[in-house]
């Protein structure tokens, strides 16, 4: 997982303005940077995930100006986490065009699971799961981390769930072979929408996705077409 740190400055308090100069060239997509004049044309958007906002902020980057288009947010951000002149936020790159956007402190990153799992595009189910694999440790909301959590106690590393679904993101692409066709696989689908009408209780061999069906359905038929599911029941 990519991050960039940022100090604020007094422009980011007064206007928004977060300079992105120091995250590098290659840190945003480069159809990310659009005109210095909305009139001029817009880059394609970001999408960022702010904490302790409800709605993502979908925005460009003005290429002259290094800052994001849409600044609105940025001040009830710093309210929202009680931030100070010169503190420092942390930018983490979580998917080609998604980016989480946290106060630069001790825990900043955890979270709840239920906000974990809609950062992640995953389901507090797959949290819990991971968590009882080992693969994400529990902590309270001091940091600490802990073995059992008191009703509403318990917390998540956003850097450490991040870090496990770049390991499964990597492990995903080395296994793609050439020529098979990429739409087929939903990467860019969350789980949840995977996982509707289909039961969680475990796991199966030939437990298909609902969209890999809708996807055949559409490419290789046509209404009152009929179709022969020998594996039905």
């Amino acid at each position: 997982m990519e991050s960039r740190t940022i100090q604020l400055t007094p422009a980011a308090h007064k206007y928004g303005n977060l300079c992105l100069s120091r995250c590098g060239k290659d840190f945003f997509p480069e159809d990310s940077f659009g005109e210095s004049s909305a009139k001029n044309g817009h880059g394609k958007p970001v999408i960022l995930k702010v904490q302790g906002l409800e709605s993502m902020i979908e925005t460009d980057i003005p290429k002259d100006k290094k800052i994001f288009r849409k600044r609105g947010w940025v001040r009830k951000f710093v309210e929202v986490n009680n931030l100070n002149m010169n503190d420092t936020i942390i930018i983490n790159r979580i998917a080609s065009r998604k980016y989480l956007i946290t106060p630069d402190k001790t825990t900043s990153d955890l979270v709840k699971l239920e906000e974990a799992a809609h950062i992640a595009g995953k389901t507090p189910h797959n949290i819990r799961d991971y968590i009882q694999r080992g693969r994400i440790h529990k902590y309270n909301k001091w940091g600490a981390r802990i073995s059992k959590a008191n009703n509403g106690e318990l917390r998540v590393s956003l850097k450490e769930l991040t870090e496990f679904l770049d390991i499964l993101e990597q492990d995903r692409q080395r296994h793609h072979s050439p020529g098979q066709n990429e739409e087929l696989g939903f990467y860019g689908l969350p789980e949840y929408e995977r996982t509707k009408h289909v039961h969680r209780l475990h796991p199966y061999l030939g437990k298909f996705i609902p969209q890999l069906v809708e996807w055949f359905l559409v490419k290789y038929f046509k209404e009152d077409d009929i179709a022969l599911d020998p594996f039905m029941g």
